[in-house]
């Protein structure tokens, strides 16, 4: 008997168990399901201590047409590469060479993210909207919140990243954490010091996991601020204090340390991005103070083989990508808005992808063609793909709607509770505006699908939210009755 126990920490654990049956029967029944490496994988596998097992595949099989569940190790340690993930895959690494000192199971690190979105879920499912009167219609409404998310995120757009080396995976499950947790202290007049050090940890994570998700870290921070640094106990205001102080620590040295990323990512700005169907190229590249001999590279991106200039050419990098920084970016485009919405609008037709279409998700055992994807629990990462309108006025009317609904709400709500979460809401849908502008002004036009990930978990969070405060609203006319 369940007696007078609040519903929703039983359909909690329901939704988290929910969670492991999901990803079990999609990752880890066969044939594996992963992402291919689009070159990405080795910036953590050279720093972490991981290598490819077959030295002798050939560049198809390794990168882009063929997901891998298997890798070996390696004693040295490379590069340096700046990002958090590399403790927790150093440790999960080191956790599976006590089982299997030969190979690693990319499934180890699976199974960690796994964990981690289950106990996000249990969070938001277990703190979902309270129906005033109606035990029953509670248990309806934190019902619904568990299976739309169960089905916008324990899509296979988003699990097959977890078998995987990549960033966003870490990222996701970053965000997911710390949205999770700050709902569940904006319903929560003390919050236990477990709930922030969450909220703190998983933004923390997902600030540092790349650079390009860093600024986003100023959000969290905010958000971070608003939700603990208020309290009236001394000793939870100093934790507080030391939590954002952490975010601002993590996205002051992912900006500002070292990174021959970041060369990459300039070139791409240039050439690949300011320079690139530019309808006045001339001006453009005296307006950068780019030499006239460098217009054979305008369209081209840095990995692109053949270019008249190499991309590594002493002379480029002194004339140009040593004198420019992302700033001369920034500037541009607040010179030329209207380029910059020229951009925006080749990301926003990108935005309404999940998962990167030109990675398959098998391994070579699996017997499926090159680049074969999965469709097994794709329902909403296929209808987004085929459906949803993929320019900037949909996106734009969206987030305006969103906001001004929050806006109003807030206005008038009279519970602090309540202007705490949409707050948190609202914090979420400007990481989300950010994500979109970020991957142009921070990498061209390169790879806008995979660089557009976030933006889709927020978009995505944002949907979520929406229909999950409209079945609460209904739940709430029907008590009333």
């Amino acid at each position: 008997m369940l007696g007078d126990a609040d519903i929703r920490r039983y359909l909690a654990w329901a939704a988290a168990l929910a969670v492991l049956l999901l990803a079990g029967w999609l990752l880890f029944a066969p044939p594996f399901v992963g992402v291919a490496d689009n070159g990405d994988f080795s910036r953590l596998m050279r720093i972490a201590g991981f290598r490819y097992l077959d030295d002798q595949e050939t560049y198809e099989e390794r990168y882009f047409h063929y997901a891998h569940q298997y890798f070996g190790y390696k004693s040295n340690w490379g590069s340096f590469y700046v990002s958090s993930q590399v403790l927790p895959l150093a440790v999960i690494g080191w956790l599976a060479r006590l089982f299997r000192p030969d190979v690693f199971d990319i499934r180890w690190l699976g199974a960690f993210y796994v964990l981690l979105m289950a106990a996000a879920v249990y969070l938001v499912v277990r703190h979902a909207p309270e129906v005033p009167g109606s035990r029953r219609l509670t248990a309806l409404t934190a019902a619904a919140v568990g299976l739309l998310i169960l089905f916008v995120f324990g899509d296979i757009g988003y699990l097959a990243y977890f078998n995987s080396f990549y960033g966003e995976p870490y990222a996701f499950c970053g965000m997911l954490l710390a949205v999770a947790a700050a709902l569940a202290a904006s319903v929560r007049d003390r919050p236990p010091a477990g709930l922030a050090l969450v909220f703190f940890a998983a933004s923390f994570a997902m600030a540092t996991s790349k650079l390009q998700y860093a600024p986003l870290g100023l959000i969290f921070a905010a958000l971070g601020w608003r939700l603990f640094a208020h309290r009236a106990d001394r000793r939870r205001r100093r934790q507080a204090l030391a939590g954002i102080a952490a975010i601002l620590a993590g996205t002051v040295i992912m900006l500002a340390a070292p990174n021959g990323l970041k060369t990459v990512n300039l070139y791409q700005s240039v050439f690949y991005g300011i320079l690139k169907d530019s309808p006045d190229l001339a001006r453009d590249m005296r307006e950068l103070g780019i030499p006239e001999r460098y217009v054979v590279l305008a369209g081209t991106h840095y990995f692109q083989k053949d270019t008249a200039i190499p991309q590594d050419d002493p002379e480029l990098h002194r004339e140009v990508l040593s004198r420019l920084s992302h700033a001369d970016i920034v500037y541009y485009y607040l010179r030329h808005p209207d380029r910059l919405i020229e951009k925006l609008e080749k990301a926003a037709a990108n935005g309404i992808h999940i998962r990167p279409y030109y990675l398959g998700n098998f391994d070579r055992p699996a017997g499926k063609p090159p680049r074969a994807l999965a469709s097994e629990f794709s329902a909403w990462s296929a209808w987004k793909a085929r459906h949803m309108p993929a320019n900037l006025v949909f996106f734009a009317a969206c987030f305006a709607c969103y906001f001004a609904a929050l806006a109003v709400w807030r206005l008038r709500a009279s519970s602090r509770r309540t202007r705490l979460g949409l707050e948190v809401m609202a914090a979420v849908a400007m990481a989300g505006a950010v994500s979109l502008v970020i991957p142009v002004l921070g990498d061209g036009e390169a790879d806008l699908a995979k660089h557009l990930f976030m933006f889709n978990v927020c978009f995505d969070m944002m949907v979520v939210s929406a229909a999950s405060a409209l079945i609460c609203g209904l739940a709430c006319l029907a008590a009333r009755r």
